[in-house]
């Protein structure tokens, strides 16, 4: 199935705008160029419209934490019978038919990284999918195990003080990541031992093949995880990174990739209260260079993705950047950037067409296009509520 997008104004993240064809064929783009004459199954005349990757949300809940927060029936995002969860997926937990899956459709948002909850200093395995609600469930994975969830700060504190009282202080949180680190290496010396699915979870990190993707808000909380990083030989990655502005220099000189957000909630927690839209902006200025910008849906809604975008860009972060921190930096991030994150020929072709500049709050997307099918049209689906 072949689909050619005619004269719309092109942006591939990668490379700069212009106004042109995009040939897709077999889920995959194959060219892109000023003027494309070929014949095709289906055209869209795109003229006026923005083309645009389809974006990629790096972090949220979406099938595992549905958005009736107080009850338990519809949150499967934590594991809280222990801290220390390394094991357990999110694959495991999410339920394919989450309204918020139609929603992010709605928006453009075309992958979906999706992690356990915060609640544990190890809180599990994270799962990619593409947001193609035509096909079955498990055809919609591209990426099983797309990172190692950890958590810093209030959280794992809140979430295990009264669970037995397993964590009072920051200081335990440490402990029962240094702890784990050293019981995985000591099962892995073990030439004869038991199958611990534990270890051999947090043993892919340590060994590098998972990446550890870690809840920090408090720049505290970051200094602590390098310091516990450092000692095992191994990199973080942040989730939320709040307070990333007050450490920005240390994590241009790491080379730590980001992702902050959600950026516009309530102050609602102590560790929250230095949040700031020029969080961004200032990690640019300070060399940090793959800045990824997250939802955490249903914190908040997902189709605030790109509004996020414009704020930041707004309070600091270039234009470019704001672009790539919801399409190309996210996919960097997973480690899928060959495949997914900008218009690149021979990527996926996801692609979304808006009616004007995706920072441009007023936009409204009229395409949503993945693995080359249409999968939302605003024409004939109207709004989503």
């Amino acid at each position: 199935m072949s689909l050619l997008i005619k004269n719309a104004t092109i942006h591939p993240v990668t490379s700069k705008e212009f106004i042109g064809d995009l040939l897709i064929d077999h889920g995959k783009i194959i060219d892109r160029s000023h003027k494309i004459y070929v014949q095709a199954d289906e055209i869209i005349d795109a003229t006026g419209m923005h083309c645009y990757p389809g974006m990629v949300e790096e972090h949220c809940h979406i099938g595992v934490h549905g958005e009736k927060t107080n009850q338990t029936s519809d949150s499967d995002t934590n594991e809280w019978s222990e801290p220390i969860t390394p094991q357990v997926r999110a694959l495991d937990g999410i339920k394919p038919f989450d309204p918020g899956f139609k929603e992010a459709i709605g928006a453009g948002v075309t992958t979906l990284n999706i992690y356990p909850g915060s609640a544990n200093p190890m809180g599990g395995i994270g799962v990619a999918l593409k947001n193609d609600l035509s096909v079955t469930f498990e055809k919609r994975i591209i990426k099983e195990e797309s990172g190692f969830k950890m958590a810093m700060g209030e959280n794992p504190k809140r979430a295990h003080s009264e669970n037995g009282k397993k964590i009072l202080t920051r200081m335990a949180t440490a402990e029962k990541i240094r702890s784990a680190f050293r019981k995985a290496l000591d099962y892995d010396k073990k030439d004869e031992k038991p199958y611990d699915m534990q270890c051999e979870a947090i043993l892919k990190v340590l060994k590098g093949e998972l990446q550890a993707h870690v809840h920090a808000h408090q720049a505290d909380d970051m200094m602590t995880v390098f310091r516990i990083f450092d000692e095992f030989g191994i990199k973080p990655s942040f989730e939320h990174t709040t307070e990333g502005h007050l450490i920005a220099d240390e994590l241009a000189k790491r080379d730590i990739k980001v992702a902050v957000g959600p950026m516009f909630t309530a102050r609602y927690k102590m560790e929250v209260n230095r949040r700031t839209l020029k969080t961004p902006g200032i990690l640019q200025k300070a060399g940090v260079k793959c800045i990824t910008l997250i939802t955490d849906h249903p914190v908040i809604p997902i189709n605030n993705l790109p509004i996020q975008a414009a704020l930041a860009c707004k309070n600091g972060l270039s234009e470019d950047e704001a672009l790539r921190a919801i399409t190309i930096n996210p996919a960097v991030n997973l480690a899928l950037d060959n495949r997914i994150g900008s218009l690149d020929i021979d990527k996926d072709a996801d692609v979304i067409l808006t009616d004007r500049e995706l920072l441009d709050p007023t936009h409204r997307v009229l395409y949503t296009i993945v693995n080359g099918k249409i999968a939302y049209s605003l024409k004939e689906e109207g709004l989503i509520l």
